[in-house]
């Protein structure tokens, strides 16, 4: 490429006239790159941020992980230091603060010139050799630039009409919720933001609620609020303008205590549950579902396919925009093509044919065939993607780093069909073990081995090998034709370990497809994971080691107690699955007769409410889907009767117990036709 002295001037020039973005990697002694790092300066406006390496004078220095606390921020020069390491997400997070008009600078990538590259290197090293190289040692060259457009584009003309769709929402006719999707840079934070200001200035005493997986996705609905009226005050996550509110919600929180509410506003709403989601639009009638389709936390394509289509059934006047034109660059950003092919952000779902013929063949795809076949990487990328939404680019990275990961796919007649990524925990040194058991140590990579030595006290587990399920996706076109079942066989065939575990957010849809491939809940957590809303659980594949029987006996034990404690909050449904996981407990003298006649109106709940809940605990796995949801709350997880009014169609006590008697009522005359048949 062109020395730099020839290369940035004419370039500068045509960013500012195109609104694009360019990347270009900087190559020489230390001394020339410092040097050429100054002279940047010089051309480009705006802050100028460094994310990685050694801070450096005239530069906003971040850690290389730090990328997110750029978020809703601007710069003219982003400066990327490769020279002590790479996070993919957190370089995705920060390029979106990149204006247009604005440099993309590599520095620090000598280890990327070496030979015998590891595959994610060589990955990240082609990515590099698409931008402009300026090297210290070689020739000036000539530039061609792609010509300018005369072509004048209203980047703001999407973000007025969504700004006016969500003030709408508040307006117009209930139950007509709003979907906004959108790719980074197209404004759609600072139009619930902007939207948001003025609704509050039109109406003085709005009380709105914003919530989302974390509260740092809707910090720039913060900022742009404070930007639009200055004269309110941010008082910890409630923004307040008069008598106006904005407060900020978490998801598991608001469907607990749903708090009165004239808008409600669901940021990343593709990473918050499908049954949360649908949850709050039958409690909620004004609402606005907001989410980023491609991006550095995720994708919001499984959104889309599932939650959609469930809106459009209830919600038949709802409408959907989409924010296609970016407003901090210019549409067609050669930087932003670049990232998307780079990072595997926009890559879509293979095609789809029904094929019939032949059969599904399963193999493991190394770390060099995923880099030799960027097609197939992306195929199977895709299929993640749309089956996780915390897919993100550091798991890309990840399946072409991490020597502990497989990756497995069902293919049939050459087409895909779904795939499994795996990682390698354990064995877990002596020395560890101890550490771990006295709560001091938590290694790295070693989840479902540090849960079983540190949370259930099962420390001859820790000489063995694991083999955990970290996803598992099948394409849309083939679901639910035993496919996911037959990569999982197929993974228990193939595998080396001493056992297979998994461990995700527990709904009761995935808690039946675990359990109907044989693997069993060892442990549940005590509080809802902040990304997903639920509550995760360990499982792990039926084996014939003797600790997998006690493993099972200590959840089922623990699982009854933790609903009267932590898990007071856990959705019936769930509960309900868990009971059929359970192992039978020890036999002990229930008063039988005594829940009879509770049932037919007799004793008090008071008195027999223990005996109930050790007589659930006794219930055949077939009776437990009998159980009503009220029983649940109120008998398993000892729920106040006032909770239970304040989310329940119930008037009172004595209502709550009616059902409770009829449902136990019902209980007992089918064990007796059972019995009797």
């Amino acid at each position: 490429m062109s020395a730099f002295s020839e290369v940035i001037p004419p370039l500068q020039s045509y960013l500012e006239q195109t609104f694009y973005r360019a990347g270009i990697v900087l190559r020489g002694t230390p001394q020339w790159t410092e040097a050429r790092l100054l002279q940047l300066k010089n051309y480009f406006v705006g802050r100028y941020i460094q994310l990685g390496g050694h801070p450096r004078e005239g530069y906003e220095w971040f850690n290389m992980k730090s990328g997110r606390r750029l978020l809703g921020q601007e710069c003219g020069l982003l400066l990327v230091d490769l020279s002590v390491g790479f996070d993919a997400d957190s370089f995705n997070a920060a390029l979106g603060t990149l204006r247009g008009g604005g440099l993309l600078v590599w520095v620090g990538d000598s280890q990327l010139l070496a030979d015998n590259l590891e595959p994610a290197q060589q990955w990240l090293r082609r990515a590099l050799d698409q931008l402009m190289i300026v090297d210290e040692f070689q020739p000036a060259g000539s530039i061609d630039f792609p010509p300018i457009s005369l072509t004048q584009v209203d980047r703001f003309e999407q973000q007025r009409e969504a700004i006016a769709s969500i003030v709408h929402v508040v307006e117009g006719h209930r139950k007509r919720p709003l979907v906004l999707t959108a790719d980074r840079g197209r404004g759609k934070s600072s139009a619930l933001g902007i939207a948001a200001s003025i609704l509050m200035e039109r109406r003085s005493a709005i009380q709105i609620r914003v919530t989302a997986p974390v509260f740092a996705a809707v910090a720039p609905i913060f900022e742009h609020l404070q930007r639009m009226l200055p004269e309110g005050q941010i008082q910890g996550k409630t923004f307040i303008y008069q008598q106006a509110r904005l407060q900020f919600i978490a998801p598991d929180e608001l469907i607990h205590i749903r708090p009165v509410c004239d808008l409600l506003l669901i940021d990343e709403a593709s990473a918050i549950p499908i049954p949360l989601l649908t949850a709050l639009t039958h409690h909620y009638h004004r609402l606005v579902f907001s989410t980023t389709i491609h991006g550095y936390e995720g994708c919001g394509r499984g959104f889309t396919l599932k939650f959609l289509p469930w809106l459009k059934h209830h919600r038949p006047g709802f409408t959907h925009q989409q924010l296609s034109t970016p407003i901090r660059w210019a549409e067609g950003d050669p930087i932003e093509q670049w990232q998307y092919q780079t990072f595997l952000l926009d890559a879509e779902l293979p095609a789809v044919e029904d094929v019939q013929d032949g059969p599904v063949e399963y193999r493991h795809l190394t770390r060099e065939l995923l880099l030799n076949h960027p097609e197939l990487f992306a195929n199977v990328f895709s299929l993640l993607t749309h089956a996780h939404y915390q897919t993100t680019p550091n798991d890309l990275m990840s399946m072409l780093s991490d020597t502990k990961m497989t990756v497995l796919i069902a293919e049939r007649s050459h087409h895909l069909i779904g795939c499994i990524l795996a990682i390698r925990e354990g064995p877990l040194s002596s020395a560890a073990v101890e550490r771990i058991q006295h709560g001091q140590h938590r290694p790295k990579g070693h989840l479902v081995p540090t849960s079983l030595v540190n949370q259930l006290g099962l420390s001859d587990t820790a000489s063995l090998s694991c083999c955990r399920v970290m996803r598992i996706a099948i394409h849309p076109a083939w679901q639910g034709r035993g496919y996911g079942s037959g990569l999982l066989f197929a993974l228990s065939r193939q595998c080396s370990t001493d056992y297979i575990a998994t461990s995700f957010g527990a709904t009761s849809a995935l808690l039946q497809f675990w359990g109907k491939n044989d693997f069993h809940p060892v442990k549940i957590g005590s509080r809802r994971d902040q990304a997903s809303g639920c509550y995760s659980v360990v499982m792990i594949y039926r084996n014939s080691h003797a600790w997998f029987d006690a493993a099972r006996k200590q959840f089922s034990y623990y699982f009854l107690h933790a609903l009267k404690t932590e898990l007071t909050r856990l959705e019936p449904d769930i509960v309900r699955q868990l009971l059929k996981m359970s192992v039978t407990l020890p036999i002990i003298d229930i008063p039988i007769a005594l829940i009879q006649n509770y049932a037919q109106g007799g004793s008090n709940y008071e008195s027999v409410a223990v005996w109930l809940s050790l007589y659930i605990s006794r219930l055949p796995h077939e009776s437990i889907d009998m159980i009503d949801d009220l029983l649940i709350e109120k008998v398993l997880q000892n729920q106040e009767w006032s909770t239970i009014v304040s989310h329940a169609s119930v008037t009172g006590r004595k209502q709550i117990e009616q059902t409770i008697r009829d449902n136990l009522s019902s209980l007992i005359a089918s064990l007796q036709c059972k019995s009797e048949s």
